[in-house]
């Protein structure tokens, strides 16, 4: 198991995850990090639209980041 960290990265600020969870696989935390994107992109206001989720492992390396999109573009 690796620990993974799930940073919720914008333009002006940034919410750091410094908990993380452990997960077998990266395509583990793919999975998770695409669940995060998809549910803050269901924001009525699009408060986080064109945010990332940008996943690190334990060293503090980003493993790969996802956009955060409108849920308008996520339905189609």
């Amino acid at each position: 198991m690796k620990r993974y960290f799930f940073d919720v990265v914008g333009q002006n600020r940034s919410e750091y995850d410094y908990r993380g969870r452990e997960l077998a696989t990266v395509e583990m935390a793919s999975k998770l990090a695409e669940l995060i994107a998809l549910d803050l992109g269901i924001d009525p206001h699009g408060g986080r639209t064109g945010w990332t989720v940008s996943v690190r492992d334990s060293q503090g390396r980003e493993v790969f980041s996802m956009q955060v999109r409108e849920s308008e573009l996520i339905a189609a």
